[in-house]
């Protein structure tokens, strides 16, 4: 599949959005919410906004209608691309290193470039691109340093199980944003935010019940988290699922970790070493090898003469 300067450019809005939810959910939790709170809270006031612009587009004729059958598809992505996997990774954290999370989550386009070739055929499965991904693997592990290797004897196995599942579940979403009916980018970002909201709420509700009480800068965090990294991460992310593929998409969590610790140099005094330098070449590196980036550099056939 040839990747276009548009798909470049969603990729890397994605990677620039979602790569600073960590530092907001960090605010959040820093600030007396608990987890399903952030989630629920992210999720519904993501889904006003793409509901707003939605509603606004289609009276303009700048959208199409309803995609017929499509909510099935949409309520399975909100609960295996929103509510479980948001709320999964968070819950590891809280007995398991941040180190051995990010790893675990890497593991996730290792596991949809195995799997895409059983639901679409374009998306071949060859050994520069499996060579690639490891190589991008590494780089998550070489960000990570020993620590998030040593951390596994202190993480319990459940914490374990969730990053892992958490790693599946995004898996699992990339390949069923691509299959199935085909859905406009905004209807799919509002739909997914929408049924992940409704599976968030039952526990929000809960934990607020339970006495966690978010305090205004708490609020101010999910509000941009639900502008930010929810609400046009998805439209970004659903317009590239469908233009260039979930193994290519799924490789921002490769570079995720890599924009978390720059905006923390930038934004908190946070020091970048030399394993953080070493990681970002070889995940350079691996995407270079698993796109075949080699092809931009070949020129061009002759016109044929006949």
């Amino acid at each position: 599949m040839r990747l276009t300067g548009r798909d470049w450019t969603l990729f890397f809005v994605c990677v620039a959005l979602w790569g600073s939810a960590y530092a907001l959910v960090r605010v959040g939790l820093m600030n007396d919410a608990a987890p399903w709170q952030i989630v629920a809270g992210r999720l519904w006031a993501a889904t006003l906004f793409l509901h707003a612009i939605l509603f606004v587009r289609r009276r303009r004729g700048l959208e199409p209608p309803r995609t017929p059958r499509s909510r099935r598809k949409l309520l399975a992505m909100g609960l295996l691309g929103a509510a479980l996997p948001f709320w999964l990774y968070s819950w590891a954290q809280l007995s398991a290193p941040s180190g051995l999370v990010g790893l675990y989550a890497a593991v996730t386009p290792l596991m949809v470039a195995f799997l895409a070739p059983l639901f679409a055929r374009s998306e071949r499965l060859d050994a520069a691109r499996v060579f690639g991904l490891a190589l991008g693997f590494a780089g998550v592990a070489v960000l990570m340093g020993p620590s998030a290797f040593g951390g596994e004897r202190d993480a319990t196995l459940a914490a374990q199980a969730a990053a892992f599942l958490g790693a599946a579940c995004y898996a699992v979403n990339a390949l069923a944003a691509r299959a199935g009916a085909d859905i406009p980018p905004l209807e799919a970002a509002a739909g997914w935010t929408f049924f992940g909201a409704v599976f968030a709420t039952p526990f929000g509700v809960g934990e607020t019940l339970a006495g966690a009480h978010p305090n205004a800068v708490a609020y101010l965090a999910i509000a941009a988290l639900a502008l930010g990294p929810t609400g046009l991460a998805a439209i970004a992310y659903f317009a590239l699922v469908r233009s260039a593929g979930p193994v290519f998409t799924v490789q921002t969590n490769y570079l995720m970790p890599i924009w978390a610790l720059g905006l923390g140099a930038v934004a908190f005094g946070e020091t970048i070493g030399v394993n953080a330098i070493a990681a970002f070449a070889l995940i350079a590196l691996g995407l270079f090898v698993a796109q075949e980036g080699w092809r931009l550099w070949r020129p061009a056939a002759p016109p044929s003469l006949g």
